[in-house]
């Protein structure tokens, strides 16, 4: 009993030193229990997927292969790791031949895209909505917009960023361990040949009087532009502060003039359409003409017709497709967002693409309490106005410091054009999903 006295004495007498001990060991249960549980679950899929790799193959099939574009400052320069421990195992496991093409720079991976020569069974995105960005633009820039010769080509998006909007709409939420088994699952998605066909929007310029036109860019995900989300991108700035940045960098620029007029623009849309005889007429360039030229995978990738379901919309009339709306905008905020960020979204709704605009009567410290409570909750801040198939946006006053931002990449500011491509990637993702 003595000893048992003598104890709690001590404890009380270093209770700053025993508070630090008590939290330490906490710690260090908590996170070798989390360390337990992954390696419990990657030997559970490893044996699972070790089936796929021990079936014999014939000897006229050639083993499936994919070309890993991976980005290795992702997600705070955690990607690698992450894509080294829990998904490459499993695809070499599953027998599956894997090249890996790290990228060296920003856009370095539409330029891997577009002098890849290599034959590859799909192209598997390492990385952040970013990349993938970047990895689209580079497949339809290779195929000069030739958009049946992109859709044969199966992508894989592996959630090794930072945001990862894409991603989490293609897979499950989990309680434990959610960003391990997303990962785990997209790549199970890629060794299971689970896929979907989902939209791509494209951002051209309207004004663009130059010798060398700019070229469109690809995304999946959503455009944005606003006083919020400058505030997020300018978050990295406040390192310093740790865990605290997220938070500090809206305490610093709010200070800013006009937010309830930080988007002053006028967007003029087109409503959403399933398909007719105007929307086959003024897309029919996006599918190419009939003689395609060799690329890397048309060898060994059968071609598809330019029918869709068998549906013939050169005899479906709709009046309404291609009339313009005119949309005033002036607000704190302004997103454009496709249907794949929407897990809701019924599938046999008509594909469009969603308008939403952040709160009016923004203060300073409106401002800084929204954006907290949008960094604890993760919702967002913008409701929605309209729904849309094809987008003009021009900003009312441009300056050089304005940014757009699409999947996440900064882009200079400027009257673009957004147009919706409905169901033109292949995508893999869950069962669930598809």
């Amino acid at each position: 009993m003595a000893k048992i006295l003598n104890f709690f004495r001590t404890i009380r007498n270093n209770w700053k030193k025993s508070l630090v001990g008590v939290a330490g060991l906490s710690y260090g249960t908590s996170y070798s229990k989390t360390v337990y549980d992954t390696n419990q679950l990657m030997r559970q899929y490893c044996e699972n997927v070790s089936q796929y790799g021990d079936l014999p193959l014939p000897t006229n099939v050639k083993p499936r292969h994919v070309t890993i574009i991976l980005n290795p400052v992702a997600k705070n320069g955690q990607a690698k790791k992450l894509f080294q421990y829990y998904c490459e195992p499993l695809l070499h496991l599953a027998g599956i031949v894997v090249t890996i093409i790290q990228t060296q720079s920003q856009n370095d991976a539409r330029k891997i895209i577009m002098n890849l020569d290599v034959p590859t069974d799909a192209i598997i995105v390492a990385g952040g909505d970013g990349t993938l960005s970047d990895v689209l633009t580079g497949l339809v820039r290779k195929y000069d917009c030739n958009l049946n010769s992109v859709k044969q080509c199966p992508i894989g998006i592996l959630p090794l960023g930072q945001a990862n909007k894409i991603a989490k709409s293609l897979y499950r939420e989990y309680d434990d361990l959610s960003d391990v088994k997303q990962i785990i699952e997209a790549t199970m998605a890629i060794i299971n040949e689970e896929s979907k066909m989902i939209d791509m929007i494209e951002i051209k310029s309207i004004e663009d009087n130059s010798e060398e036109p700019i070229k469109p860019i690809y995304a999946m995900g959503t455009v944005e532009w606003g006083a919020w989300k400058d505030a997020d991108a300018s978050a990295s700035k406040y390192w310093y502060l740790g865990p605290l940045k997220k938070y500090a960098t809206y305490v610093f620029n709010g200070f800013k003039n006009n937010l309830n007029q930080y988007c002053d623009a006028i967007l003029k849309y087109t409503l959403p359409c399933e398909g007719c005889s105007r929307c086959n007429r003024n897309n029919s360039f996006l599918s190419g003409s009939s003689n395609l030229n060799t690329r890397w995978w048309h060898a060994f990738i059968p071609k598809t017709t330019t029918t869709i379901n068998n549906i013939d919309y050169s005899k479906i009339i709709n009046e309404k497709c291609d009339i313009l709306h005119e949309l005033p905008v002036s607000t704190s905020e302004l997103h454009i967002e496709t249907s794949n960020l929407d897990k809701s979204q019924v599938e046999s709704s008509p594909p469009c693409l969603k308008v939403k605009m952040g709160p009016k009567d923004i203060d300073y410290f409106s401002f800084v309490h929204k954006g907290w409570r949008k960094e604890k909750s993760n919702q967002s801040l913008c409701d929605q106005v309209a729904e849309a198939k094809h987008i003009e946006l021009s900003p009312q006053k441009v300056d050089k410091d304005c940014t757009l931002y699409i999947d996440n990449e900064e882009y200079e500011l400027k009257n673009v054009e957004i147009k919706l491509l409905s169901r033109a990637v292949k995508v893999f993702c869950t069962q669930m999903n598809s």
